[in-house]
């Protein structure tokens, strides 16, 4: 099934009404869920903003679908932007590479934690 029409029925949501929203005609929607016409890299950027996805995900070149809100990233921390580059990295790397990734930031993160303890933060 196309993407965008997936998240479109995920939402509940009509063709017209996200027409709307990607201030774009019904038939253009239409056209791109039956994959008959492509969409530009304008609409990309729009879509995947509306439904809080990446671009990949969207356009079927990675299952990560990345859908956060901006509230859930604390001010502060990594920025979204951050986050979404390095799921998308992880994304590239066999399971193997991942768990190695996974292994390596758990470290790093308790070292952090042991010296801030130890420093008395």
């Amino acid at each position: 099934m196309n993407r965008m029409r997936q998240l479109r029925e995920e939402r509940k949501i009509t063709q017209e009404d996200l027409a709307f929203e990607l201030d774009v005609s019904q038939q253009r929607i239409s056209k791109i869920e039956r994959n008959l016409t492509p969409m530009n890299e304008n609409l990309i950027a729009k879509s995947a903003r509306f439904f809080g996805v990446t671009a990949d995900y969207l356009l079927g070149l990675s299952d990560i679908k990345l859908e956060f809100e901006q509230e859930e990233v604390a001010p502060g921390s990594l920025s979204q932007i951050r986050v979404q580059e390095m799921l998308h990295l992880l994304s590239r790397l066999d399971s193997e590479g991942q768990e190695m990734v996974l292994d390596v930031g758990k470290r790093i993160a308790s070292y952090i934690d042991s010296s801030d303890r130890s420093s008395g933060y």
